[in-house]
């Protein structure tokens, strides 16, 4: 197995994980149009990363001579209890992209190892990711790290 370097993105590299980003997009842009846009700017994007670190999130990368192979944003979400939950701490793991040519090597199960031993490290008891049915390695990525589906939501286009 190659060895590459996982680490924390800094704000000012987010330009690094733009074309990772894209191919994820492109993905859900092709089985979902009329849900996912692909018109952004890289400005745009680079924003939206920027804007979510600035919030609390962190940007997991996988390196290997100093090239971006992959990464992963990690949402921290605190919410009060309700009626009906109790209040709760987690973090929401929003996006995982591995570049093409670099998938089967290990690099999204390293990713998700060192996001839960930094969340260790910040009291964190667990992770919750939203994942799309199309999307097969996600989802495979997801239960290989023992991850179960704990809610199944229904979509219907009408009209």
């Amino acid at each position: 197995m190659e060895a590459f370097l996982i680490r924390l993105l800094k704000e000012t590299e987010v330009h690094l994980i733009l074309p990772l980003s894209r191919q994820v997009n492109d993905l859900h842009v092709a089985e979902m149009p009329n849900v996912f846009r692909n018109d952004a700017t890289e400005a745009e994007v680079a924003a939206f990363f920027t804007e979510k670190m600035s919030e609390g999130a962190r940007i997991f990368v996988a390196e290997q001579e100093s090239t971006v192979q992959g990464y992963l944003l990690a949402l921290p979400v605190q919410r009060a209890a309700n009626p009906f939950q109790r209040a709760t701490r987690y973090i929401e793991m929003d996006q995982i992209s591995i570049d093409r040519a670099h998938r089967g090597k290990g690099i999204g199960k390293a990713l998700v190892q060192a996001m839960e031993t930094w969340m260790r490290a910040q009291n964190y008891s667990h992770w919750k990711s939203s994942v799309y049915l199309f999307n097969e390695a996600s989802n495979a990525l997801m239960r290989g790290q023992g991850a179960s589906a704990t809610l199944t939501r229904y979509g219907k286009a009408i009209g």
